[in-house]
């Protein structure tokens, strides 16, 4: 199993388990395993495939979610 494949994995089900979160808490919740930049790279890579979305938070910070679960909360808007 490529290590692309696995970082990949790891990442959608981070964001299955405790749903969307900024990409600097992502890479330090998985910097056990892998550095800020390969989380950092598989994210880009995810976003262009359109598994995950990024979206501005705060100043520098970007919100990762589930293309799924960003889909959604779209169609249902919160009231």
């Amino acid at each position: 199993m490529s290590l692309n494949f696995t970082l990949n994995s790891h990442i959608t089900r981070q964001l299955e388990q405790q749903g969307p979160c900024t990409l600097d808490s992502l890479a330090t919740t998985l910097d056990a395993i892998y550095s800020w930049n390969e989380v950092f790279m598989a994210v880009d890579v995810l976003s262009r495939e359109g598994a995950i979305t990024l979206r501005p938070h705060a100043r520098f910070e970007y919100l990762v979610s589930l293309a799924s679960a960003s889909r959604s909360a779209s169609q249902h808007p919160m009231q």
